[in-house]
């Protein structure tokens, strides 16, 4: 016998068998027992939620000549004809493939054609917003008035594409995603039914990543059958799903509280490279973090805002064509935000006061360098060496995986704009604060990078945007205050010391 698709197989024949749809099946039974039959549906919803399903099911019970309760009786003559492929009075048509004008105005042509055998004729318009603008025109006056042998079910997973003319005379049903518990408990039907060796938390991982669409949740059930050779874990799902493991979630949070940004990077090119979904991989990061809350059973407030930060990083890589830059960045100024807002508690923990002086004296060196190049840039700024950079920014991206600048090139491509320029400084400006701290703890790094893309050595700065309105202002005010400052060597070499103790500090902790 000839293999059949899961889906296909288990799905459902009539109503008592749909998973997850209450309401619209309460409504539809309704219909068919109070004989109050609309002549036009829409089903609107997810994919994989059972709009078609249901509009076979529907199609049949409707036409049956002893249904009970909404239930077709599978028995009579009509169920036997509806039941069958050829049958002429249930027709399917794919709007994706028959979507002209022309093939509308054929079927206008044929509605006024009574049954052949069944007592209604049943047109189910699949991908409906598919349809063009005529073509939808061309239907219109049918769906307003049909001949009463005629029912009309449209689906569709994008119902704002189609327009209200066209839904103002159809019945709406919606699909709702379907239950997790829902969906679980059909995967387990089907697994005792094909004798599946599958771990309850597999079937879980299955009923979580589908996101509320039972046949996808089918279809990865049974990619899983293919894949393992014996029991079904939650490791196999994951792995053929492209998520990682707990463990791996682990490792990697571990890696992000210890502030390990170059590890980090790493790991996100290792995670990206291995085709890993940035966006589910932040969802994951939710719910991992959320559960720690829920099994510690006390409130976190730094692990709550962390869930919130990746919840709007979520939302914000769903919006971007380049989701990988924003996941960098955003886990970076994660980071070093965290390192601000947490540095009283560092504090306490930090006990040698020589070490404490350093870290100070690390911020004025940073402070003096700032000053120094920004006033070097505005005592003498020249507007096309700011307008050939920018035309030239671009460039950046062709260090993007240089094993040495890489990391940096990317953050200065994807968050930083340069602003002013002199013949030997140029000021940066990010909109994250922590982007701009990040900057400037490798600032003679990135004056190497510019002077590997730009052919000459310029002195480089960042600031945020806040400061950098800031020095506008007091350079409307009083352009001539900014004067060339003789850079010192010194204050480099210092810098890069104390920067090298305060790591060796920060990592004690």
């Amino acid at each position: 016998m000839k293999y059949q698709a899961l889906y296909r197989k288990y799905r459902p024949k009539n109503f008592d068998e749909v998973s997850g749809q209450k309401i619209t099946v309460k409504i539809l039974k309704n219909s068919i027992r109070n004989k109050k039959i609309a002549h036009a549906y829409l089903f609107y919803g997810p994919r994989g939620t059972g709009k078609t399903s249901i509009a076979k099911i529907f199609s049949r019970a409707v036409n049956c000549l002893d249904n009970n309760n909404g239930i077709q009786c599978e028995k009579c003559n009509n169920c036997l004809l509806s039941n069958e492929k050829e049958c002429v009075d249930i027709i399917e048509i794919d709007a994706a493939s028959n979507n002209g004008v022309d093939e509308i105005r054929e079927l206008k042509n044929k509605v006024n054609f009574v049954p052949s055998e069944l007592k209604y004729k049943v047109y189910i318009i699949d991908e409906v917003h598919m349809l063009s603008i005529g073509a939808f025109n061309a239907l219109l006056k049918t769906l307003e008035e049909p001949p009463e042998h005629i029912i009309f079910i449209l689906a569709t997973t994008e119902i704002n594409k189609v327009p209200a003319t066209i839904i103002s005379r159809c019945q709406t049903l919606e699909f709702m995603k379907i239950k997790e518990n829902d969906i679980k408990e059909k995967l387990k039907e089907i697994s005792e039914k094909e004798k599946i060796k599958i771990e309850n938390n597999a079937i879980e991982e299955i009923a979580k990543y589908s996101n509320g669409g039972l046949r996808d949740a089918i279809g990865l059930l049974e990619k899983a059958i293919s894949y393992s050779e014996d029991e079904i874990n939650i490791n196999t799902i994951k792995e053929i799903s492209g998520n990682i493991s707990d463990e791996e979630l682990q490792n990697f949070l571990l890696l992000f509280e210890n502030k390990n940004i170059e590890a980090i990077l790493n790991k996100i090119n290792e995670f990206y490279n291995n085709g890993i979904d940035l966006i589910k991989l932040t969802n994951d990061l939710i719910e991992y973090e959320k559960n720690i809350i829920i099994n510690q059973k006390e409130y976190n407030s730094n692990k709550c805002l962390i869930i919130k930060k990746l919840d709007e990083l979520s939302n914000s890589m769903k919006k971007s064509e380049n989701p990988k830059i924003i996941f960098e960045v955003t886990l970076l100024d994660m980071m070093l935000d965290e390192n601000n807002n947490s540095s009283n508690n560092k504090k306490n923990v930090i006990k040698k006061n020589e070490e404490e002086i350093n870290i100070n004296q690390t911020q004025n060196i940073k402070n003096d360098l700032k000053k120094i190049r920004v006033s070097n840039t505005l005592c003498n700024p020249e507007k096309q060496i700011i307008i050939d950079i920018r035309n030239k920014w671009n460039e950046l991206k062709n260090l993007a995986f240089d094993t040495e600048y890489g990391n940096l090139a990317r953050l200065l491509s994807s968050d930083i704009m340069p602003v002013a320029a002199s013949s030997q400084n140029i000021i940066l400006t990010s909109k994250l604060i922590g982007i701009s701290e990040q900057i400037n703890n490798d600032i003679y790094k990135v004056d190497e990078i510019f002077e590997k893309i730009f052919q000459k050595k310029y002195k480089t700065i960042c600031l945020s945007e806040t400061e950098w309105n800031q020095y506008i202002e007091m350079y409307k005010v009083d352009k001539n205050s900014f004067k060339y400052i003789e850079e010192n060597d010194i204050v480099k070499n210092e810098k890069n010391n104390l920067r090298k103790k305060a790591r060796e500090l920060f990592e004690e902790i």
